[in-house]
Formats: structure tokens, sequence, C-alpha cells
């Protein structure tokens, strides 16, 4: 018995097949094809939208956007590979007409029209909408960090860059002196005075090279720099550190479409809630929007705006329990009930702020309280108006009295033993934490009762007093002999305690997950090719609109919704 036989290449047709014959009629890219087509791509701004009147005739922007869309869609980014597909498979025949653009054309449309691109994914999540995919009935928010096109070696944080001058420092007098006793003996040597010249002349460029980033860093007001893509941020993964992105993402509950997207080159998740959240309330058309997140997200003045801009948000407390107490700043004021029941955000924030539970919260938030809070703030030390005149020698010498002092301007902090602290991280406070681990090793003094010597200041806070912690009696005494009286504020707020939702916070992580481990499994690697926030955005904006364009046609199916398009 013979095996199935195909038909010879060589064989002649009297009525050849058409390219549509090959292309099934509930294929994905017939739907993108349509999809394409009923786009207003001069609307949204695409380069080339209208053909030039004079000149050579260039590629139809909708074309390249097609071939995009499809590509990102079966997880083929690179353009060169792009221009291959044009060539060999017959869906991107069919898609293009059997053109071939080469991978230059390919990536500059996509380099060119950033912004235009990101305004695709919003456009097919209105088509969403009006096919009623989205359920509205909550979102799960969550954040994964996403690599960048930098290696660790091309990132440098202040306190590595400080450790490197130093070594270098060291190699350089170590150079100079073998020089010196080169001069004054004849002693063989295992290395020539050419040889030693050389390498005290690299050691010299490179501590300029690195200087010259440490400058660049103070001056910027960022904590660190990366050469190849400038916004990209040394951050903390499953896997160990990597040069990332931090990309957010709201998951509708129900139809796990991503409902809205965020890139930021933030390590943590803190108060990334309020922003993602009232732009997916916007393009709902919602009033009042529930929403779920886990123990990263838990900061109290973002969870207190979000209350305030019409979003509940059910964050799963990092102490556990299913309530949270938040609080406002107090503002008396007389509240009516027509604002009482609104759901206007203006109306929302002033019942709030007033101690009035509005309508809309009257399931969510109990126990309205205004309260005083009494903060403590010591009245001696330098001004801060003072500390902006000294000169670094000054500031030293002021902070070996007991002080921490910080400079705003090139933003680190000087600490009693003239150690120099840099920003580590900020705090769910708003706080910035200073801190230098190599310099407080060795150090025989105990300024915190942190295992290291770390510093909080707020932005506007310029000198803190220096504390030394005496671990027998558990209790701090002042340093250096500095001491100083501390002044009473009394300040009033309103607080409620949050009830939060049990059954969405479980739902959490089925919701957010599983969309990120499908876009990484289709990246490969899953690495960006593009540089810079805002092409990274554009480029996230693909892979968004690839999940949600698979997981719609699940939903619905391709035929249902050529026919909602036509």
């Amino acid at each position: 018995m013979s095996y199935i036989q195909g038909v010879s290449r060589k064989q002649a047709v009297l009525f050849p097949d058409t390219v549509d014959d090959y292309i099934e009629e509930d294929d994905p890219a017939r739907l993108m094809d349509l999809f394409v087509d009923r786009l207003d791509l001069q609307k949204m701004g695409f380069v080339r939208s209208e053909p030039k009147a004079e000149g050579r005739p260039g590629y139809s922007p909708r074309d390249l956007l097609k071939l995009y869309v499809y590509g990102y869609y079966y997880g083929v980014r690179s353009s060169r590979k792009l221009e291959r597909e044009c060539k060999v498979n017959i869906q991107v025949m069919w898609l293009l007409g059997k053109l071939q653009p080469d991978f230059r054309t390919i990536s500059d449309f996509r380099k060119l029209n950033i912004e235009p691109i990101k305004a695709v994914f919003s456009e097919f999540n209105r088509f969403c909408l009006e096919m009623k995919l989205f359920s509205k009935s909550f979102i799960s928010i969550d954040g994964s960090k996403f690599k960048a096109v930098n290696a660790k070696d091309r990132n440098f944080t202040l306190n590595k860059l400080d450790d490197r001058i130093k070594r270098l420092d060291a190699h350089i007098a170590e150079y100079l002196s073998e020089l010196d006793e080169m001069d004054k003996e004849d002693s063989s040597r295992v290395l020539s005075r050419e040889e030693l010249e050389h390498k005290l002349e690299v050691a010299k460029q490179r501590k300029e090279k690195y200087e010259g980033y440490r400058s660049q860093i103070e001056k910027s007001g960022e904590k660190q720099i990366s050469l190849t893509d400038p916004d990209a941020r040394l951050m903390k993964q499953n896997e160990g550190f990597g040069v990332c992105f931090n990309t957010q993402v709201a998951v509708d509950a129900e139809s796990h479409l991503i409902a809205g997207f965020k890139v930021t080159n933030n390590a943590t998740d803190h108060g990334q809630i309020t922003e993602l959240a009232t732009n997916v309330k916007k393009d709902f058309g919602s009033d009042i929007l529930e929403t779920t997140a886990d123990k990263g997200y838990e900061e109290p003045q973002d969870m207190a705006d979000a209350l305030a801009n019409g979003i509940v948000p059910n964050v799963i407390p990092c102490e556990g329990g299913n309530t949270k107490t938040i609080e406002f700043p107090y503002k008396e004021a007389e509240i009516s009930d027509e604002q009482r029941a609104s759901k206007k955000t203006d109306d929302i924030r002033a019942c709030l702020e007033a101690g009035v539970i509005p309508d809309a919260y009257s399931n969510i938030l109990t126990d309205a309280q205004i309260i005083e809070r009494n903060s403590y703030e010591r009245d001696n030390g330098p001004e801060p108006g003072e500390v902006l005149k000294m000169s670094m020698v000054e500031m030293t010498e002021k902070a070996k009295e007991g002080y921490f002092i910080r400079d705003p301007e090139r933003d680190f902090v000087i600490c009693p033993m003239g150690q120099i602290l840099r920003p580590k991280s900020v705090k769910r406070d708003g706080q910035i934490r200073y801190c230098n681990k190599l310099a407080c090793k060795k150090c025989p003094n105990k300024c915190t009762d942190a295992k290291f010597k770390e510093a909080d200041f707020s932005k506007d806070t310029l000198v803190r007093i220096a504390v030394k912690v005496n671990k027998s009696e558990d209790r701090e005494k002042p340093f250096g002999g500095s001491g100083g009286k501390r002044k009473k504020v009394v300040r009033k707020k309103v607080k409620y305690v949050l009830h939060l939702d049990e059954n969405k916070m479980n739902q959490r992580k089925n919701l957010s997950e599983h969309p990120f481990g499908t876009i990484k499994r289709t990246m490969g690697d899953y690495y960006f090719l593009l540089k810079t926030k805002t092409k990274v955005e554009a480029e996230m904006a693909l892979f968004l609109l690839s999940y949600n364009l698979r997981r719609a046609i699940n939903m619905a199916g391709v035929s249902k919704m050529m026919e909602a398009l036509a």
C-alpha cells in the first residue's frame, strides 16, 4: 500500500487557485483585515495615512498595521522575520495582497506611529464594549516585570558607582606607588613601565567615565542610569535582578479581557491603583468601579485617592483580615442630601473629607470618626534655608554634631560619621529611604534602630536628628550630645473602616496571572525590542491587543465579530 501522494510541483493547471481559497472563512486573519479596514487612520494620527500627490508611492499604513497585528498575534515581532513572513506565509500574502516591504520599512512604521498604535488597542476595546464582551463587574490589577533592551552591566546605581570609583582610586594609587618604586630601585618586576602606565591610563579613563555617570545621575535626580535604554530600571524579578519595565494591567473579572494598562519604571506597585483604575472607569462609563489587588498595592494615600475617585480598592491587607482603616484630612463642610446621593467624584470627595459616608459607599465604609492625630516635630538643628547655603564640607561637619543632613541638589544624605547615604527606595507613606550598606558594615556606631544606617526623609525634609540605640535598655539617646525639643502638632482626620470583599480578593490571582503568562510565552524570552518608555508602551499595546483579540475570538467567534464589524 502506498502513501498519500501530493500534487507535482511542476504540474500546470487550467484554472489556478486564488489566494483567497487558502484562507478559511473563520480564519483570524479575516477578522484582523476587517478590523483594520474599519479604523480611521488619519484621525488616529498615523503617518502617511493620506498618499502624497507626487513622488514614488509608499506602502499604505493600513497594510503595515495589519502585518504588525498579525505578527504579534502569532508571536513574530522582529521586522526581519516579518519581512520573511511576507514571502512565505500565505495568510500574510492574503492580508497584504502579496506586498513584500523590506524590514527597514516595517521597522520604521512601528517607530513613527507610537501613539497611534496605542490608540489601536483602545479602539479594539471600544469595539469589545459595543459587543458587550466586558462584564464591567470589577477589575483585577497586577504588575509584572518585562526585560528591557539593557544588560545589567550597562546599568549603574549611585552606590555601585561610588564603590567602583573607590576601587579605581585604590588601583591608581597602587600603580603610582609601583612607578615611584621603579624609579628608586633597579629590581626586576612582573610588569614593565609601559604596561603599568597603560593600566594607570585605563584606570583613570574608567574613573572619569564613572564620575561622569555619577554627575549625570545627581543632576537628573534619578537613582540610577541605564546606558542602552535610559528609561529602564534595575528591578527584582523572580529569577533575580534585571533591567526592566514594570507593566501594570487591569483585567476584567468575567471576560478576562485586558481593560487597561500602564508601563512604569517604578520597581514597586505602590500607588499604582488610582490612575489605572480611573482610566478604566472612564472607558467603562461606570460611576463606581470595584478593583482588587495584592499586598504590594497597600498604600494608604493611594487607597484614599481611589475611594475619592469612585474606585473601591479591595487590596489584600499585609496583616490579614477583611477590613482596612482609611483616613482623609478633615474639612468641615455642610453636605446636602443631593451631594450625599451623588456619584460624581467631586461630591464623593467632599463627603469623605467632611466625615459623611456617601450613599454609593453605604455598604463599604462604616464607623466614620473625626479624630485628632498628634505628631511631633523637632525644632532644633539647622534650618532648611541654612542647609541650602552650606558647602559639602560644612554639611559634613554639621552632620558630625549628630544629624543626618540631606543635600537636595545631589540627592544624598550625610550621616554623623561623614558617610554618604544614597536613595534606596520609596516607602508606602511616600518617604524616601537612604542607606549605604557598604559603609555601615564596619561602622562602630549605631545611629538608628535599623540593621544598617537607613534614614527616611520626605521630599521637603533636609535635617533629621541622629540617635544612638542602647540595645540593653532598648531606648534611644541623642547622638553626639544633640537632643532638642519636640513641637507637638495636632491635625484633624476623618477615619473610616473599609470593608474588603473577600470573594473578589480570592479571585485576584486567577485573573491577573494568566494574561502575563500567556504574553510572556508569546514573547519567548519576554524582553522588549524597542527602547524608551514611550516606545515600550506601544509594543505593550500590540501584545495586549493580540491577547484581547485571541480572547474575544474564544468568547464570540470570528464570524460573529465580523458580522458586528460589517
